[in-house]
């Protein structure tokens, strides 16, 4: 879509760079949520439950900034397309930038309604994990920290399995503004 630029008249510079930076950024943020859930978590579950909770804290804390950030930079770059458009064409101006960035922007209430509750869980697993490994053999020998039971050991991996396949939601409301932003802005 031109957005007010006749196929002649190139679109100014910032415009063809929000374009560029809203949809690789919201592509980003897809792939590397997919990547958690297809690659790491896996490989996490592979893992005993002590270090794999461990392991997904520090993923999570890694994470937890990174793609947030990026969706909302998506969402912003998306939202200045718009206005752009707004005020060449009025109210002739498409809004689909606008609904690709509200997919940006919607891993947030997502995150907060889907995932919370499992991401409590895990932190608060996590936590104890954390603590029980920084107690000597001879500590653990004698009963302090965290000695997992079959059943613990399979609730921690089901809870692990569960936030994997939750974050494929995020993964797919951000690949969807990048499908969205790529069919508009092509």
């Amino acid at each position: 879509m031109s957005y007010g630029y006749t196929s002649t008249v190139s679109a100014p510079t910032a415009i063809r760079v929000a374009q560029t930076a809203s949809i690789v950024l919201s592509a980003a943020a897809a792939g590397g949520n997919l990547g958690l859930s297809t690659n790491l978590i896996p490989r996490l579950l592979e893992s005993p439950a002590e270090l794999m909770l461990r392991q997904w804290q520090h993923m999570f804390d890694g994470s937890k900034i990174m793609y947030p950030a990026m969706a909302v930079a998506a969402s912003l770059a998306h939202s200045y397309i718009y206005i752009s458009a707004r005020r060449t064409l009025g109210a002739a101006a498409s809004k689909l930038p606008l609904l690709a960035a509200g997919l940006c922007l919607a891993i947030m209430p997502y995150t907060v309604l889907v995932l919370f509750p499992t991401n409590k869980e895990l932190i608060k697993r996590a936590t104890a994990a954390e603590a029980s490994s920084k107690v000597s053999k001879a500590e653990r020998a004698a009963g302090a920290g965290v000695n997992y039971t079959a059943q613990e050991e399979a609730s921690a991996k089901q809870l692990v399995d569960r936030w994997g396949v939750l974050n494929l939601g995020r993964f797919a409301l951000l690949a969807s503004a990048s499908v969205v932003g790529l069919l508009t802005y092509l």
